[in-house]
């Protein structure tokens, strides 16, 4: 949780100590009420994000899927990841035909690179 939020109106003097000198424009009452209610909508608001992306977690890992891919995503990509489908290039690919997703070399894990990598993790193109 996080802590309370504060209010005070910034009078610009730049000082050590400068909050000392902060005006406060609400009473205690006041900034606990406002306390509460923007608390309220950020609880309410993280709940609801949280659901919408785990009812869409499918998507969410096509899209990122897609972003270590070809570290972009038109609207024809995102078109076809919100219908659950995994997306071609975008318009602008330069990329190659050479099965690496047409990533620029200096992108490209080498075969002895691989064995660096944490478990379960793949480069990009063999996900």
């Amino acid at each position: 949780k996080l802590g309370p939020l504060t209010y005070a109106e910034d009078d610009g003097e730049v000082v050590l100590g400068r909050s000392v000198t902060q005006n406060k424009h609400v009473s205690d009452g006041t900034a606990n009420m406002i306390d509460l209610e923007v608390r309220r909508l950020i609880d309410e608001s993280y709940a609801r994000a949280e659901k919408i992306l785990g009812e869409h977690e499918d998507k969410l890992h096509l899209m990122a899927e897609a972003l270590l891919k070809y570290e972009t995503i038109d609207a024809e990509q995102l078109k076809t990841i919100m219908e659950g489908k995994p997306p071609g290039p975008p318009e602008s690919w330069q990329g190659g035909d050479d099965g690496d997703g047409g990533a620029p070399a200096a992108n490209r894990p080498e075969a002895d690179d691989e064995d660096d990598l944490p478990s379960g993790a793949r480069p990009a193109g063999q996900h």
